[in-house]
């Protein structure tokens, strides 16, 4: 008796064009079902797929050819066939593959008992119904017999069902490889032509094979149907129509893994950013910490030239130090070659993510209040870390009036408008001029606040830049949010939860969870389009900030600024 073995090809590339039948070949375990329900199902191999069988012969040059066998027996696969014609002109070995005899016979077998009894309930119901035996005192007995026999039929026909499809997919294919170990060449072509049910399930041990797939569906046209309008008779109609035969070579999908390089910039790489990547599409994430811009060029040349153009791989840069995250960005691109890009996500510490989802909030309270742009509007950052320099570069894009507060005492004036200064010319030619403040104290800090818009708390973690008595003398309707999540709040009087509402009468406040909600939606959006994407694509605040407003359905306008 034969046995199943499937063991991948020695030393040979096999490259199997699955092509579609010209008609559905159904199989059954009962000879008996295939009898009742394909008897006037009739299947004729017509001229013109016979036709499109060649061209596919002459452009792909098959070592051998192989058909799905069914129902049909050996005899009807050789004489009752117009293909075999055709292989013996090309002079190419040809076969019928499916499951042998001896097993099916043995599945049979096993299956039998099952079959014997769902016959058996079957005839009892219907012996139920002939003689009218269907009352009240048996009522009890003819419901165990149907849910014995909804059981049995449905236990009968996913067994079936496994064996038309998974079972005999695994008996073809092994006949498959073993024609083709019978050739010497290294590299093979081959034609499977099978329903193309089986496309799906052959692909998958394809994979598992080493074998390469090409599928070629096909799609009938009829053409030239009457055209003139006559009243024709049916076999005249048919005289007159074209039927061609149209491939459709599908593409395969590529189920290469998706593997994100994590560069961060850190003693320890993020498990925040990490977890994310995992959760948002990627096979594999790959950390990197203590990394800097001169450690790249290697790394990045090693990751894209080891898989092939345009596999699914993506760099992450992350990490506390900003300065240093940018530099590695750039030196990622420059580490490119063409036919080589990959998706290039920039979000050190989720700064980008956080500025982007905090503007946006801004615009979308701004809106309820009535203020449909923030341009000519007098912007408050306090803060001049990561999130305050990119808070203020799209404001600045927005056409609002920036000013960028520094308010440690420890750092000095000519700092922060140094910093206002190359902000300003970061944020492009169309943006406003950010201007560098210095205020450590409420004195100072009042003047600053005292006719704001919007006032943004950046600054670091667990510092109080508001005070209750500062934040009760802004101007009525002035939007104040809040990044600080950690005790003292950065605006006293600020709820983490605190979502567009008045905290002092007149002043409408965000705070951090609210805006965290977005920046942790944006960054799981970024890092899913940059699992599904090819090619050089760059997800920094840009992006983060469309997708934040898109998410809070507001209009995006493009405020790019380019990596160089």
């Amino acid at each position: 008796m034969e046995v199943l073995e499937l063991e991948p090809l020695k030393e040979k590339k096999l490259k199997l064009f699955l092509v579609e039948y010209e008609y559905p070949i159904n199989f059954y375990m009962d000879q008996k079902k295939y009898n009742e329900r394909e008897f006037l199902n009739l299947k004729f191999i017509s001229r013109n797929y016979v036709d499109f069988i060649e061209s596919l012969i002459k452009e792909n040059h098959p070592a051998f050819i192989v058909e799905e066998g069914g129902m049909r027996t050996k005899d009807e696969f050789l004489y009752d066939n117009h293909l075999i014609e055709l292989y013996k002109k090309y002079e190419l070995p040809f076969d019928m593959v499916d499951i042998s005899q001896n097993a099916l016979d043995y599945i049979n077998d096993t299956m039998q008992d099952k079959k014997n009894l769902l016959d058996a309930i079957e005839s009892e119901l219907a012996k139920l119904v002939i003689n009218k035996e269907l009352s009240k005192s048996n009522e009890l007995y003819i419901q165990k017999l149907m849910m014995w026999r909804d059981y049995l039929k449905r236990s009968y026909d996913e067994e079936e069902q496994d064996i038309r499809l998974r079972v005999r997919e695994a008996w073809m294919f092994m006949k498959i490889l073993k024609m083709a170990e019978k050739f010497e060449a290294k590299k093979i072509n081959a034609m499977f032509l099978c329903d193309k049910r089986h496309f799906n399930g052959l692909s998958n041990l394809a994979d598992e094979l080493g074998v390469n797939i090409v599928k070629i569906e096909i799609n009938k046209i009829v053409k030239n149907v009457n055209p003139s309008g006559e009243n024709l008779e049916i076999i005249d109609l048919i005289n007159k129509a074209d039927l061609d035969i149209v491939p459709i070579k599908v593409k395969a999908v590529d189920k290469s893994e998706k593997i994100l390089y994590f560069f961060d910039t850190d003693e320890y790489a993020s498990p925040f950013d990490i977890n994310m990547a995992y959760d948002a599409g990627f096979d594999v994430v790959v950390p990197f910490n203590n990394m800097t811009a001169d450690k790249v060029q290697k790394l990045v040349q090693d990751a894209i030239f080891s898989r092939k153009p345009k596999s699914p791989t993506a760099f992450f840069i992350g990490g506390s130090n900003v300065k240093e995250g940018e530099k590695i960005a750039k030196k990622v691109l420059k580490s490119f070659v063409p036919g080589f890009e990959t998706p290039v996500i920039i979000d050190p510490r989720g700064s980008h993510t956080t500025a982007s989802a905090l503007v946006a909030k801004t615009e979308q309270l701004a809106a309820e209040l009535g203020i449909n742009s923030l341009e000519g509007k007098k912007v408050v950052v306090l803060g001049t870390g990561p999130v305050g320099q990119l808070t203020s570069i799209l404001a600045a894009k927005l056409r609002a009036k920036v000013y960028l507060v520094e308010t440690w005492d420890g750092a000095t004036e000519e700092y922060v408008k140094n910093l206002a200064d190359e902000l300003t010319d970061k944020a492009g030619e169309n943006a406003t001029k950010i201007t560098g403040v210095y205020a450590t104290n409420d004195e100072s800090k009042f003047e600053i606040l005292k006719d704001a818009n919007i006032v943004w708390s950046v600054a670091a973690a667990g510092i109080q830049i508001v005070s209750k008595e500062l934040a009760e003398k802004l101007s009525p309707n002035t939007i104040v949010a809040d990044i600080n999540a950690v005790p003292p709040m950065g605006i006293e009087g600020m709820k983490p939860n605190t979502d567009k509402k008045e905290i002092y009468p007149g002043v409408f406040g965000i705070g951090p969870l609210s805006i965290g909600r977005i920046k942790y939606t944006t960054e799981n959006k970024i890092l899913a389009k940059a699992a599904k994407s090819k090619g050089k694509k760059i997800f920094d605040y840009n992006k983060a900030f469309e997708i934040a407003r898109s998410l809070l359905g507001l209009e995006y306008k493009k405020i790019m600024v380019e990596i160089k």
